[in-house]
């Protein structure tokens, strides 16, 4: 679901995860490769605005076939299959989408999701909904508050706001994407990483498409997301005491994200590299090569009913010394964010006797290790 952000406080010692694959059956069929997914898309009508979904007003005075409202939602259907497609590196296949409209007074001023996916299964002759088919109710009259609800490996999803990377977010949930969370501790101190000082922000994520509300247009999943859900990249196991190089130029034969697991907790290393088309307009970002650490463990597994996924690490720019920065501190504001670590820096693992050594980054590659304290 996307809506209003909320800050969940991090259970850091208790419960341990024993597997990021999708438990749903339905998500693992819908998941596979040979699955071919489909959308039907069922736009609600307004009592008070008949043509909703039709109307034209273009300066134009001839024919026309759909209405600006229709031509729009197909478009963003062709946007979010664009962006499946890539994301899943072409493995996943689309059919032909399918676009109902309801009658006047189908879009009902009210919060039931349920009675609105039961109102367009019917408008589109749908008994059930098959694996691999995607029922996209929208409703602008929903008096929810949210602007999507995915269902959860499911195959529905109710939209009251339907732009493309909304669309986008709700369909993740479906093939069973959490939410891209971030967690902090107070003073960016981690080495006593704890319930009282710690907390998870479950949109806090704002590089990725299933994270914060402040998307960019350009931004996509983490290697993270992907390599637990679709194994897309895989994730590499990290080799102690030994230097590992990511090289993003080798998009296709190399690993873009690492993975360690520590009693139950798993850290994922990945390589981000700040460009214009990657989200730096956004208050929090540091212009620099870094690598992103995100956990999923305790706090994910005990927060996954909320839809919390792989938490990112973040800490307040303020807080980190001029050699890392290279800017005054106390010249950055409070609420600047720095989610990676670059160059130079070394890092204690939250809960785990392990640190994390930066030893260079470039403009495609970088290089770092894992070490036990």
């Amino acid at each position: 679901m996307h809506r209003i952000k909320s800050k969940l406080v991090a259970l850091v010692i208790v419960a341990l995860i024993a597997s990021l694959v999708p438990a749903a059956s339905a998500a693992q069929l819908q998941n596979n490769w040979s699955t071919t997914q489909k959308i039907v898309y069922v736009g609600l009508t307004p009592k008070e605005e008949p043509d909703f979904w039709t109307a034209y007003e273009g300066e134009t005075t001839t024919a026309v076939t759909e209405g600006e409202m229709l031509s729009y939602a197909k478009g963003t259907v062709a946007d979010a299959i664009t962006f499946w497609k890539q994301t899943t590196r072409g493995k996943m296949k689309f059919g032909a989408s399918k676009f109902f409209i309801g009658k006047p007074g189908t879009a009902v001023k009210h919060c039931n999701s349920n009675a609105d996916s039961k109102a367009a299964m019917k408008i589109a002759g749908l008994k059930s909904i098959p694996v691999g088919t995607h029922l996209v109710t929208v409703n602008v009259n929903d008096s929810c508050g949210y602007a999507g609800l995915g269902q959860q490996g499911g195959n529905s999803l109710n939209l009251r706001s339907f732009g493309t990377t909304t669309l986008i977010h709700e369909l993740g949930h479906n093939f069973n994407f959490y939410h891209s969370s971030t967690i902090y501790c107070s003073n960016s101190d981690y080495t006593k990483f704890n319930s009282t000082k710690c907390y998870v922000e479950e949109y806090g994520d704002f590089r990725d498409l299933m994270g914060n509300d402040d998307w960019c247009p350009d931004a996509t999943l983490s290697a993270t997301q992907r390599a637990t859900i679709f194994s897309i990249p895989k994730a590499k196991d990290i080799k102690i005491a030994v230097d590992t190089t990511v090289d993003e130029s080798k998009l296709i034969t190399d690993n873009l994200v690492y993975q360690f697991n520590y009693k139950g907790v798993w850290y994922f290393f990945e390589y981000y590299i700040p460009g214009e088309e990657r989200c730096i307009a956004f208050k929090s970002f540091l212009a620099k090569p870094q690598i992103q650490i995100r956990m999923a463990g305790p706090a994910w597994a005990k927060a996954k009913g909320n839809a919390v996924g792989p938490m990112l690490i973040q800490r307040q720019d303020s807080e980190l010394p001029t050699s890392v920065v290279n800017v005054d501190p106390e010249a950055l504001p409070a609420r600047w964010l720095l989610t990676g670590f670059v160059e130079g820096e070394k890092f204690q693992l939250p809960g785990a006797p392990y640190v994390l050594t930066v030893k260079s980054t470039g403009a495609t590659s970088a290089v770092f290790s894992l070490t036990k304290i």
